[in-house]
């Protein structure tokens, strides 16, 4: 090797040895709670530079803008202390004994173990580092992360970039043994002399290891090789786009007015094409992390926060939902998975209009409840946007949204529902029968009264039935006209039933005695009343129950009609069912 080369280097026979320059500060400035959490946050800021010089080529304008603030942080240090001395541990950096920096043994951007791994022990940053050196570390230590095994290690590229406002120290982790001399044995004798008896010295009858030279540093057991396997593991299957959402959310946090508007664009182009690809993992943890930003900006940038809040907002448009119920149609995504969850938990009110309308077309059960599910939470927390829907003149939106007004039992939307009864489509008819019951109001009585003349049995027997649930008394009056009229009787079994059921719950006992005619009476020139009617008036007598009902079905129990034995049997055999909520009934 060159003589001059080797006269350059340092010399490596010594355990520690300053590198050739300035001699180390000897006082430094001690620092309180404050200064500690400045530099804390100096070596934090610079590990994600490091992780950044990984990430971007050079000259990009991210990393640049990482350097930047870097320069600013130790700028404002250089205020309170002439220097910045750290000294070098397995798993942290110290600074007037205080630990600034630590991490993970194992953990992958550990700038601790990286220095100590390669001798170095102490490091001294001094002012003016900021002007070129600090960058050239960061590249000497990004590099250093994919030097090969043949190649120069972190020592020799910080000793070849000859810094002028960096200092180290180092130990040789790695010196040669001295050569081990050959005896001459071609003059030996053949009697082994005696050996004097040594005696040592006290220091040396307990010998330590030195801590730079343990064992365990530099060979590895079974644990340790597992271990390394799972690091390559992980970061071999480590997703590079989530780091690079990370430097870009990083970016916008950090960034000028001009450099947010730059990415703004870009995230407003990323999350509707995570979302087409169905990668609804991603999309919620940008959800996730602007959320968080919007958070920590309300107060200091109110401004940003709102900028914040209408990217998300972006998520409610009609393109965005469609596609995102349409990949839930597919089934290629769970429903139920934490990260759809958070992506519906981002809609705005907006998207009500759009998922009432698609709700009707997924067939889907899984998905079809989660965006139930989404929908109610909208609709309660923007309770004055239902009457508007309700009134709309599409028939799906106005059906489904009185559906959920029901649901969610809002007592301000009885009056637009009731108006859906006079709608010409069925179903907006037949959703508001369900929905008025649902809200049980005082005021769904007399709309229901209304719809058991509705031109469709569907609406009838909705109407029948929920007046029976409701147990509206009032109604008793009408219920029992109908039932004796004729128009009844032309109608089939099922929806001559429901009336009866309706009448029984709301006369109540007031009922038994037209009951009892129809069931044991007889009209005029004594014949009995049709065999429908005497089997719905057995199983409405009973619903009403009592003694006086009892009789009445003991009276049937000897007639010869097997509708009207069965519907008696029936009666006696199914107890009366309270359908009623405990909460106390709407009469």
């Amino acid at each position: 090797m060159d003589e001059d080369v080797l006269n350059g280097l340092p010399d490596f026979d010594s355990d520690i040895e300053a590198e050739v320059g300035p001699e180390p500060a000897e006082e430094l400035v001690p620092g309180d709670g404050a200064l500690d959490t400045e530099v804390r946050e100096f070596l934090t800021a610079f590990v994600k530079t490091v992780r950044a010089a990984q990430l971007y080529v050079q000259g990009n304008p991210l990393l640049h803008q990482f350097v930047q603030d870097l320069k600013k942080r130790i700028t404002t240090i250089w205020d309170r202390v002439p220097s910045l001395n750290f000294t070098v541990y397995e798993s942290e950096l110290r600074w007037l004994d205080s630990t600034v920096y630590r991490e993970k043994l194992g953990g992958q951007d550990n700038l601790a173990f990286q220095l100590y791994r390669d001798g170095i022990r102490r490091v001294e940053l001094l002012p003016g580092v900021e002007e070129d050196e600090l960058r050239q570390f960061i590249d000497v230590l990004r590099l250093s992360k994919t030097l090969k095994e043949d190649e120069d290690d972190l020592l020799t590229l910080m000793w070849n970039c000859d810094f002028s406002f960096i200092r180290y120290e180092y130990v040789d982790v790695l010196g040669d043994e001295p050569p081990v001399p050959t005896p001459d044995l071609s003059q030996a004798d053949d009697t082994l002399p005696a050996l004097p008896e040594l005696e040592l010295s006290p220091e040396l009858h307990t010998p330590q290891l030195r801590e730079d030279f343990e064992p365990s540093l530099y060979f590895l057991d079974e644990t340790d090789v597992a271990h390394l396997q799972q690091e390559l593991h992980r970061e071999w299957e480590r997703p590079t786009k989530r780091d690079v959402m990370v430097a870009i959310l990083d970016q916008y946090e950090m960034g000028d007015e001009e450099r947010r508007a730059e990415i703004v664009d870009i995230l407003r182009q990323m999350l509707p094409r995570v979302l087409a690809e169905g990668s609804f993992s991603q999309a919620s943890f940008i959800v996730g992390e602007l959320k968080g930003i919007a958070d920590r900006m309300m107060a200091s940038d109110p401004t940003m926060a709102q900028e914040v809040d209408a990217i998300i907002g972006e998520l409610s448009e009609p393109i965005v939902l469609e596609q995102l119920v349409r990949i839930l149609e597919d089934g290629t995504v769970d429903p139920n998975s934490e990260a759809l969850a958070t992506l519906l938990g981002a809609l705005k009110p907006e998207a009500v209009i759009v998922l009432i309308q698609a709700v009707p077309t997924v067939v889907r059960k899984e998905a079809r409840e989660q965006l139930m599910a989404t929908l109610d939470r909208l609709a309660s927390m923007n309770p004055k946007l239902m009457p508007g829907l309700i009134s709309a003149d599409d028939p799906r939106v106005a059906a489904e949204a009185a559906k959920i007004s029901g649901r969610l039992k809002m007592a301000g939307t009885a009056d637009p529902i009731s108006r859906l009864l006079k709608r010409e489509e069925q179903e907006v008819r037949l959703a508001a029968v369900e929905a008025l019951v649902a809200l049980r109001t005082s005021m769904a009585g007399g709309p229901l009264m209304g719809a058991l003349t509705d031109k469709s049995r569907e609406v009838r027997v909705a109407a029948a039935k929920g007046i029976a649930r409701l147990k509206y008394s009032p109604g008793a009056q009408q219920l029992e006209a109908l039932v004796k009229g004729n128009e009844l009787r032309k109608r089939d079994l099922t929806e001559q039933l429901a009336f009866f059921e309706a009448y029984a719950r709301a006369a109540g006992d007031k009922g038994i005695r037209l009951l009892s005619r129809m069931l044991n009476g007889r009209r005029f020139l004594w014949f009995k009343y049709p065999s429908p009617l005497r089997a719905c008036a057995a199983r409405a007598l009973g619903l009403v129950g009592g003694r006086d009902a009892d009789m009445e079905l003991n009276v049937a129990e000897t007639d010869k009609d097997p509708m009207v034995l069965s519907a008696v049997h029936a009666a006696r055999r199914e107890p009366e069912e309270d359908e009623s909520d405990d909460d106390g009934d709407e009469r």
